[in-house]
């Protein structure tokens, strides 16, 4: 089985990478996948490494990675125009015929930079994939996968995020989600569903320095009108007790909000990790369209890094940890700030709490297991 990954990164996170590697963007194309990689933002090559674990072949595509997409064109004899024009006037008798000139049948995949496109569509040919893993359905239609690849593989959408164009969620053989209000959202409408929840590499702890947990509370995550409820938490704590917050969409918070005295910047991947690694507590809220259910990368990133966990009250969450020995739940932002004092004036069970959370994450929500299931289920649908 050979399954290609398409993905996309934060441009503010590609402009970081770039300006922190002098001449990677010259480098060879294994080479930036490989530092890209190291950084370990992201999903990295988690899901990638657990199929090949498997014993799937699978490789990633970061789509908008400009300087990593064209090294791989020009290392395969392609000519692509670098400019950011929607029709590069390269566009070949091929592409013209898949995706004819002002016929409308693949608006996202023509609105893309042309050298996007180009790449991806060679990309795509050059691995002839089993399975196309689309994680970035907002950026590339399953209307435009289905106009290159036809039948000939597997077409599956993975989403967890705000998602506003179910019109495009038919054209996929298989929607895989870890929100089980987005599975039974998709099930309704007649769309074949897949529950894979999220997860954790435990090969991440070897390459972050151990030391004291000398940061008493921390939030890493998104700040943004998807996140009110997040921000009055974060502003709730941050008048009440020594917070310490890094993320994106700081900007996007008021300029009088309590969050400013408390925001250390932004945190990527490898520093997002270390972050959890020296957290005593680790402060998680939920976005929004999760409704009633567990189901972040922080849930699992943080536990996996040691920390004592302390996340939003979710209906399905006892199915994931054994909440009060291996995370804390809260309901409001008051019993949020008790659960903090709590921890805080009782180091021993804190620490309990965060070695308990750690060995079930390292034990039961690895992505080596996530990717056995999505490898179990592409083979029943392949054959």
């Amino acid at each position: 089985m050979r399954v290609l990954i398409l993905n996309t990164d934060y441009e503010a996170f590609l402009d970081d990478l770039y300006a922190e590697n002098p001449g990677l963007a010259e480098s060879s194309y294994d080479r930036q996948m490989a530092v890209r990689n190291a950084s370990l933002f992201g999903a990295a090559d988690f899901y990638s490494r657990g199929l090949r674990a498997n014993g799937v072949e699978a490789a990633d595509v970061h789509l908008n990675n400009k300087a990593m997409q064209l090294r791989w064109a020009a290392e395969h004899g392609l000519r692509i125009d670098p400019s950011d024009k929607p029709e590069p006037q390269g566009f070949s008798a091929k592409m013209r015929r898949l995706f004819g000139r002002g016929q409308n049948r693949t608006p996202q995949l023509m609105a893309m930079p042309g050298w996007t496109r180009d790449v991806m569509i060679a990309q795509i040919e050059d691995f002839r994939p089993d399975v196309i893993l689309n994680q970035v359905m907002h950026f590339v239609s399953a209307e435009s996968l289905r106009s290159l690849v036809g039948e000939r593989c597997l077409l599956v959408g993975q989403i967890a995020a705000p998602w506003h164009e179910p019109e495009d969620d038919l054209g996929y053989d298989l929607i895989a989600t870890s929100l089980p209000n987005y599975v039974q959202k998709f099930e309704r409408r007649g769309i074949r569903t897949f529950y894979n929840q999220l997860g954790f590499a435990p090969s991440v702890l070897a390459s972050l320095p151990e030391g004291e947990r000398d940061l008493a509370v921390t939030f890493v995550g998104t700040l943004s009108s998807h996140h009110a409820d997040r921000i009055r938490l974060l502003e709730f704590l941050a008048e009440r007790t020594s917070l310490n917050i890094w993320g994106m969409g700081i900007e996007q918070v008021s300029k009088d909000s309590p969050i400013h005295g408390c925001y250390r910047g932004q945190a990527w991947g490898r520093e997002m990790f270390e972050i959890f690694r020296r957290s005593q507590i680790v402060i998680n809220q939920h976005i929004g369209i999760a409704g009633a259910y567990a189901n972040n990368m922080r849930l699992y990133e943080a536990t996996g890094c040691g920390a004592a966990l302390l996340t939003d009250r979710k209906t399905n969450l006892r199915e994931l940890f054994d909440v009060g020995s291996e995370v804390v739940d809260y309901g409001d932002p008051e019993e949020c700030l008790a659960g903090i004092d709590a921890l805080i004036g009782d180091p021993t069970r804190s620490a309990e709490i965060g070695n308990k959370g750690q060995m079930r994450t390292c034990r039961d929500h690895t992505y080596e297991q996530r990717t056995a299931e999505l490898k179990a289920k592409f083979a029943e649908m392949l054959n």
